[in-house]
């Protein structure tokens, strides 16, 4: 019995002295997160993936992750709050030779591109007495969606607006609309008279207007003059633009998107654009879940570069913040030179106190405070 005890403690020296011995590089993590974009508040599933190739198990291993001070973090998993973050420890045993996979949720309300790294992982020895560590140089980045406003005041404007464009068309006949010619019957008035194709065929005719082509509008975005600090604001922005470009594709209307944020982790460019289909505003989302305070270019700048990119019976949409000065003479002036609607939305038109029901997500769930 003494030598079977002295075997064990004997095997236990061996085993500790080898653990205190372990490469740390030889313990590998990855992590996967998926979806990379998301809505605001819907799940982020982590995948974690830790090998262990060495032969000597792992009876102790702790991950420590830095998570953005917004997320929601399941309640097993335990984590302290810092300045920097929410500082979580995943705790697991490894085998050796072993390949493991750890699998949790987190989601996060708040707007913009938020970043998820490691900090390190560590170790124990065999009998728990010593602990080994490795910094993880890790970081990757999740995207979350602006919400979706519920108010019927701007489906009302949205509505009307489609609305007078329609009309115009009707009212005021665009001759680069014009799609054919047919004979004259003696009802339609003298301005629509084709000359050249009367002159050709020898009797009256007169043209036939396309009154039912899709309705184009660019939806412009302008960040210029909000405060570096101010996030509240260039979220409203954020979520009256997406319900906007939503709202317009619902009724059947072309959309482009034009802003002069500097989007994060993207390339520095003046403008900003995306086209907005049915079924199709994975691109949309994404970029307003990027903008940022800082304007590349001004207004005037921007709605230029649009104009460059539209045809000539589109319509104009412009969303502005608040302390926005210089955007009624801008779109008088695109008004003036383009002879279309143009429409601006201001933020502040679509802020809610929290007391109130003021944003759903797109799935259509009302959020109470």
């Amino acid at each position: 019995m003494i030598a079977l005890l002295f075997i064990i403690i004997a095997l236990g020296i061996i085993l500790e002295i080898a653990s205190l011995k372990r490469d740390p590089e030889k313990v590998e993590i990855d992590t996967v997160i998926s979806p990379q974009c998301n809505e605001p508040g819907a799940p982020f599933k982590v995948q974690t993936t830790i090998a262990n190739k060495s032969r000597l198990p792992i009876s102790y291993l702790a991950i420590r992750v830095v998570y953005p001070l917004l997320t929601q973090l399941p309640d097993s998993m335990k984590y302290s709050t810092r300045d920097n973050g929410l500082h979580a420890q995943i705790i697991c045993m490894v085998k050796g030779r072993q390949r493991k996979k750890l699998m949790y949720e987190v989601s996060i309300e708040k707007r913009g591109v938020h970043l998820i790294g490691e900090n390190s992982i560590e170790f124990g020895d065999f009998l728990g007495f010593r602990e080994l560590s490795k910094k993880v140089h890790y970081r990757q980045e999740i995207v979350v969606y602006p919400k979706r406003l519920v108010d019927s005041g701007l489906a009302d404007t949205l509505g009307s607006f489609c609305g007078d464009i329609a009309a115009k068309r009707i009212l005021i006949r665009d001759p680069i609309l014009t799609i054919g010619s047919r004979e004259y019957t003696g009802r339609e008035p003298m301005k629509e008279i084709h000359w050249p194709q009367s002159a050709h065929r020898g009797q009256l005719m007169v043209r036939e207007f396309e009154y039912n082509r899709q309705i184009s509008v660019c939806v412009v975005l302008s960040v210029e003059g909000i405060s570096y600090v101010n996030n509240d604001e260039i979220d409203r922005c954020c979520e009256v633009a997406r319900t906007t470009c939503e709202t317009l594709v619902e009724k059947g209307v072309l959309v482009k998107f034009f802003t002069n944020s500097r989007l994060r982790s993207k390339e520095e460019i003046s403008v900003w654009k995306c086209e907005v289909t049915s079924g199709r505003t994975g691109s949309l989302l994404e970029t307003l879940g990027r903008v940022t305070n800082y304007a590349n270019c001004s207004l005037e700048g921007l709605l230029e570069s649009m104009c460059h990119e539209s045809s000539h019976d589109t319509s104009y949409l412009i969303i502005l913040p608040k302390n926005d000065k210089n955007g009624e003479e801008a779109a008088d002036r695109l008004r003036k030179n383009t002879g279309q609607e143009v429409l601006i939305l201001r933020s502040e038109q679509y802020y809610y106190p929290d007391h109130e029901i003021r944003i759903a997500s797109a799935a259509g769930v009302e959020n109470k405070a």
